[in-house]
């Protein structure tokens, strides 16, 4: 994935969701994901995703596709 489509992959998540990844990346690194989460999501999906991360076996499942894998790797560039 290059750059552009990366671009073009975090636009429409904004669009989808309503939350800008580059902020919850700055959340995240801060320690405040959390809040982040918390302020950004709704109730449910706030529910759904800690629950997805609290099975290890859920969030290895969701951070083993392609999409997850990529999307890491452009966000530990950063660091």
């Amino acid at each position: 994935m290059n750059n552009n489509n990366f671009d073009k992959l975090m636009n429409d998540a904004k669009k989808k969701t309503g939350i800008d990844v580059n902020k919850m990346k700055q959340a995240a690194d801060n320690g405040k994901l959390d809040d982040f989460i918390n302020k950004n999501l709704s109730s449910q999906a706030t529910q759904q995703l800690k629950s997805v991360l609290s099975d290890k076996e859920a969030a290895e499942k969701l951070l083993s596709t392609p999409q997850a894998k990529e999307l890491m790797k452009k966000l530990m560039e950063g660091k």
